[in-house]
């Protein structure tokens, strides 16, 4: 018996040492898949949670036009601040409950989203009648494209005779051909000023087309004046400079050419006595601020863009006119805004530019070269200033394609089957949701045109008249101003500096080359 024993134990050892191996491999091999189903679990809920995340930066895109800045809202006690803490919080909320009721959660996004772009979108549909009695004549900048287009289409079918100022003759006649075929209007409605083509990037072109615009219209008083042309300022210090001035090219072109453009018209006596103007601004002109250096001396140390960068690298989206924002221990911020602080940071040349936008429209009106003036965020538009074929200043002709903010055409470029089927599903069915397109933007701009501005307030005193991304006057509820003196300065610094840069383009000959 003992032997017996004796020989099965290497056999029982041996079984026990299996049993052991095969239980720990078990062991092993539950963790590995507790593991991995941990890791599937995590991954999902992720996944989960991010689902409503698009749908929430749309109606986050379009309640900037129709939601945070809303003069009944804000002036209620739901000032811009607590409605965008607002909307953040119930997105966070949606996507808690899409962790574990996916579909719930993303019916009641969809249904905020397509409730909130109908009244957007659906609430300006229909543009406002300007000068029901009588036809007038009305300038268009930036009128090849865009917004500009479908303004210049809009008065012209309501029976106005419209000027079309373009950078591109070229375009500026296709778009002219595209309206009358779309509209079966007169073509003495839409007029192009012979061998005048308007280049804000050269001054001297502004002087030449307001010549030009007297002879077409048989020098008939303009009283509607729609300075709409703009772009994204690319560059940052002096790669995003205009080739005329070694100014940076936003606030070149945007303010000094449009400066120029007016100063132009009255010099001629083209303005009407009753005469309107609109300035396209854009709500990015709240994270806009100016360099201290702008009020002294001959206001060199900004205007070519040392402080105030550009876009050449990509801002916070690959489309996104905004710049991340840079340490600028100089720059003040003039309009409160839920996201910037008052001093210490720059936006980039865009938010700048917009923001000059509003202080020309003040100065033109202070200097009583209009009747009306009011400047005017006309939404964020599909428009051709995201795509590389925009109408832009000569100087950016040189840079290279890929140092543009978001260009479809690279796409094509790149791959041309597989891009052009990319641009034309994005530009259907992805960019609706986060933007307007440019026929509603331009009923906006034309509610700016005739609309009442607020009757009260320190920014109505200090006539600076705004409207938001559905037509309405702001007051100080909706458009706070930081540093009211300050602004007063700056604005006259801007026109008195156009005005510098002007005399100084006559004094070399004009030639702008």
């Amino acid at each position: 018996l003992r032997c017996r024993k004796s020989s099965r134990e290497p056999d029982g050892v041996a079984t026990n040492m299996e049993a052991k191996f095969a239980r720990a491999a078990a062991r092993d091999d539950l963790r590995q898949r507790r593991t991995a189903a941990a890791q599937l679990s995590w991954t999902g809920t992720a996944i989960r949670f991010a689902l409503p995340l698009p749908l929430a930066a749309a109606f986050t895109f379009r309640a900037v036009d129709g939601l945070i800045f809303e003069p009944a809202l804000n002036e209620a006690g739901l000032p811009p601040h607590a409605l965008l803490g607002l909307i953040m919080a119930t997105w966070v909320s949606l996507s808690l409950l899409s962790v574990s009721r996916p579909s719930v959660a993303l019916a009641l996004a969809a249904t905020a989203l397509g409730t909130l772009k109908q009244r957007v979108d659906g609430g300006v549909l229909k543009p406002p009648a300007v000068s029901p009695t009588a036809p007038v004549v009305a300038l268009v900048t930036g009128a090849s494209s865009g917004i500009g287009r479908e303004v210049a289409a809009e008065l012209a079918r309501q029976g106005h005779t419209v000027v079309m100022g373009c950078r591109s003759a070229a375009r500026c006649s296709a778009a002219r051909v595209e309206i009358l075929a779309r509209l079966d209007v007169p073509g003495s409605r839409l007029v192009i000023p012979p061998d005048a083509a308007l280049d804000l990037a050269r001054l001297s072109t502004a002087a030449r087309f307001a010549s030009a615009t007297g002879e077409a219209t048989g020098g008939a008083a303009i009283e509607l004046l729609v300075l709409n042309a703009g772009f994204v300022p690319l560059g940052s210090g002096g790669s995003g400079r205009s080739g005329e001035s070694g100014l940076e090219e936003g606030l070149y072109a945007m303010y000094y050419g449009h400066q120029a453009l007016v100063r132009g018209l009255a010099s001629l006596h083209l303005l009407g006595p009753s005469a309107t103007a609109v300035v396209v601004s854009s709500d990015a002109m709240r994270f806009g601020g100016f360099d201290g250096s702008l009020e002294t001396g001959s206001g060199e140390g900004d205007l070519a863009g040392e402080v105030t960068a550009g876009c050449a690298l990509p801002g916070p989206l690959p489309c996104a006119p905004l710049c991340w924002p840079a340490a600028a221990p100089g720059v003040s911020n003039l309009v409160e805004s839920p996201l910037v602080p008052a001093t210490g940071w720059s936006f980039g040349a865009y938010a700048r530019a917009k923001l000059s936008g509003v202080l020309l429209a003040k100065e033109m009106l202070a200097r009583g070269l209009v009747a009306r003036s009011t400047s005017v965020h006309p939404g964020i538009v599909n428009t051709a200033i995201q795509r590389r074929d925009r109408d832009l200043p000569t100087t950016l002709a040189a840079l290279p394609p890929l140092s543009l903010p978001v260009s479809f055409a690279e796409w094509e470029e790149l791959l041309p089957s597989f891009g052009a089927r990319l641009t034309d599903a994005l530009e259907r069915y992805a960019l609706p949701l986060f933007m307007r397109d440019a026929a509603t933007a331009a009923a906006v701009v034309l509610r700016a045109a005739v609309g009442p501005t607020h009757p009260t307030g320190r920014a109505a005193e200090l006539g600076v008249h705004y409207f938001n991304g559905m037509g309405e006057a702001v007051g100080d509820a909706s458009l706070t101003l930081r540093d009211e003196a300050r602004l007063e300065r700056l604005s006259g610094r801007l026109w008195e500096l156009a005005d510098a840069a002007r005399e100084a383009r006559a004094e070399k000959g004009g030639t702008g080359e």
